[in-house]
């Protein structure tokens, strides 16, 4: 009896569990108007971690700047193109684990026109 017992509360368990995925795809972190011009530096990734105790998240406020952040930071760059975000959580009963990940192509701007082209 108590084994399925057992088989019971880990099947009950495993139906209080789920996951879910989300993904955004941007151009880019950054406006870049017709006058700008960048150089691309490499492909960057970010990401943000967290952890949700009944309700209480234990994780940056805005884990996709946060992630978007530490991609740019990651190659030193002014901006991220060809950009893509994803958000993924998975969760039991009293627990929720959230991930954000950002990837995209690391470049420097230089902002206006160049000298003499106007």
């Amino acid at each position: 009896m108590k084994i399925i017992s057992a088989i019971t509360a880990a099947g009950l368990l495993l139906l209080a569990t789920g996951c879910s995925s989300v993904v955004g795809i941007a151009p880019s972190t950054t406006p870049i108007t017709a006058d700008d011009t960048y150089t691309v530096i490499g492909k960057a990734k970010g990401t943000s971690r967290g952890i949700v105790w009944f309700c209480i998240p234990t994780f940056p406020v805005t884990p996709s700047k946060e992630a978007r952040d530490k991609a740019i930071k990651s190659l030193q760059a002014d901006a991220l193109i060809e950009v893509t975000e994803e958000y993924s959580t998975f969760s039991l009963i009293i627990v929720s684990f959230a991930w954000t990940t950002v990837e995209g192509t690391a470049i420097k701007i230089k902002r206006g026109a160049i000298e003499g082209e106007k």
